[in-house]
C-alpha cells in the first residue's frame, strides 16, 4: 500500500491537517458596504477583484451570445458605487446622461470605443428590452458573487497556503501514477491567480480543490500504487516550478495528461515504417538534440534551428520549447522527467536505454 500521505505528514507535520475554511456564504452587501470593504484591500487585491468582475461579465456576454451577431465586443463595465440619482455621478453615457452602470464596448472593424448606459446600449445594439433586463440581472449576480470574496477578506482570511501545498503535492503524486488522472488545469490556473494576489479562494474553488485531492488519494489506494518518489528535495523543486509550469500552453491546452504521442505532434510514417518505428525515430532525434546542448557551444543557434525544424516537421513548437527549457535547467534528473508529459517521459527514457545498449554493445 502506498504511504505517500504518511510521508507528507512526516515532511510537513504542521500543514498536514488543513486549517478551517468556510463552506458557505449568504452575505449580500450594499454598494456602500462593498466600497468600504474594497478600500481596505491592498492595491493588488483591488486590481484582482476588478479583473474578476471584468472576467465574469465578459463570460456572461460570451455565454449568452449577446454580441455574437454584431460588430461590437464587450470591453468593460464601470460601476459608480457612490451614484445618487440627480445628486452625484462620476460616470456618463455618450449622450451625457449620468450613470451608475457604464458599458464600454469596442467596434471590431473600426476599433472605436464607446461608453453607454443600459438604455443606449440596448438601442445601439438593437437588442430587446428582455435581453437588456437579463444583462442587468447578470451584472447584479456578478456583484453578489464578488461579495463572497469581500466577506472572506472581512473575516481576515487570506490565500490558503496549506491547501496550496497539499494541492501541489497531489499533482506531484498524480504525475507518478501509472495512468495519471486528467486534472482540471483551468482550476489550477485560477488558483495561481488568487495566490498571486494573496486573495482567499471562492468557497466553490476551495471545495473543488479538496475534491481533486481526494480523487487522487482514492486512485492511489484503490489501485494500490507503490511507485511514489519520496524525495523531499525533488518535491520542493517541483513545488517551486509549479506556479509557472501550470500556466504553460502544454497545460492550458489540456495536452499534458494525454496518452498518445500523436495527441501532441503530427507523426508521419516514412515508407514501410510502422507507427512504433516512427515513434522510436522521433524520440531518438529528440534525445540526440538534447544531448548536443551539453557542449554549450552555439546553443542558442541550435535551439532556434531545432524549434523551426520541430514546428515544420511535427508541429507544436511550444512543447519543444518547454522540454528544452526543462532540460537546460535539470538535465536528465527526476525533476526534468516529472515536468514533462508521461508520453515524453517514457519515450525519452527508452531512447536513453537504446543509446546505452548500443554503446555498450
Amino acid at each position: 500500500m502506498d504511504n505517500y500521505l504518511e510521508v507528507y505528514e512526516h515532511w510537513y507535520p504542521r500543514s498536514y491537517g488543513l486549517d478551517d475554511y468556510p463552506t458557505e456564504c449568504h452575505v449580500t452587501y450594499s454598494g456602500t458596504e462593498r466600497r468600504m470593504i474594497f478600500e481596505k484591500l491592498t492595491d493588488a487585491q483591488q486590481a484582482f477583484v476588478n479583473q474578476q468582475r471584468k472576467y465574469e461579465i465578459r463570460s456572461l456576454f460570451l455565454q449568452q451570445h449577446y454580441l455574437q451577431t454584431s460588430d461590437w465586443e464587450f470591453v468593460a463595465l464601470n460601476i459608480d458605487d457612490e451614484y445618487e440619482r440627480g445628486v452625484h455621478s462620476q460616470l456618463k453615457c455618450a449622450c451625457g446622461r449620468p450613470l451608475k452602470y457604464q458599458f464600454v464596448i469596442k467596434s471590431k472593424s473600426q476599433r472605436q470605443e464607446i461608453r453607454l448606459g443600459i438604455q443606449h446600449f440596448k438601442d445601439h445594439l438593437g437588442i430587446s428590452q428582455q435581453v437588456a433586463e437579463e444583462i442587468k440581472k447578470g451584472v447584479a449576480h456578478v456583484d453578489l458573487a464578488l461579495d463572497e470574496l469581500l466577506w472572506l477578506t472581512e473575516k481576515e482570511l487570506s490565500f490558503p497556503e496549506d491547501l496550496w501545498h497539499r494541492y501541489v503535492f497531489a499533482y506531484y503524486r498524480n504525475n507518478t501514477l501509472r495512468r495519471p488522472l486528467a486534472l482540471n488545469h483551468t482550476l489550477a490556473k485560477r488558483v495561481v491567480q488568487f495566490r498571486h494576489a494573496q486573495m482567499p479562494l471562492f468557497i466553490g474553488d476551495y471545495l473543488s480543490i479538496v475534491s481533486e485531492i481526494n480523487q487522487i488519494d482514492r486512485e492511489v489506494f484503490e489501485r494500490q500504487e507503490k511507485n511514489f518518489l519520496a524525495d523531499k528535495n525533488i518535491f520542493e523543486a517541483y513545488l517551486a516550478d509549479f506556479q509557472q509550469d501550470i500556466q504553460a500552453p502544454i497545460y492550458l491546452e489540456r495536452q499534458f495528461w494525454k496518452h498518445k504521442l500523436t495527441d501532441f505532434i503530427q507523426l508521419e510514417h516514412y515508407g514501410a515504417e510502422t507507427a512504433e518505428e516512427a515513434k522510436i525515430r522521433y524520440f531518438d532525434e529528440l534525445l540526440s538534440f538534447l544531448l548536443s546542448l551539453k557542449n554549450g557551444t552555439q546553443a542558442i543557434r541550435k535551439i532556434r534551428s531545432f524549434r523551426r525544424y520541430h514546428q515544420t516537421k511535427y508541429g507544436n513548437e511550444e512543447l519543444a520549447i518547454f522540454i528544452i527549457e526543462k532540460y537546460q535547467h535539470y538535465q536528465f534528473t527526476q525533476n526534468f522527467f516529472l515536468a514533462i508529459p508521461k508520453v515524453y517521459r517514457v519515450g525519452i527514457k527508452k531512447a536513453i536505454q537504446r543509446k546505452q545498449k548500443k554503446e555498450s554493445g
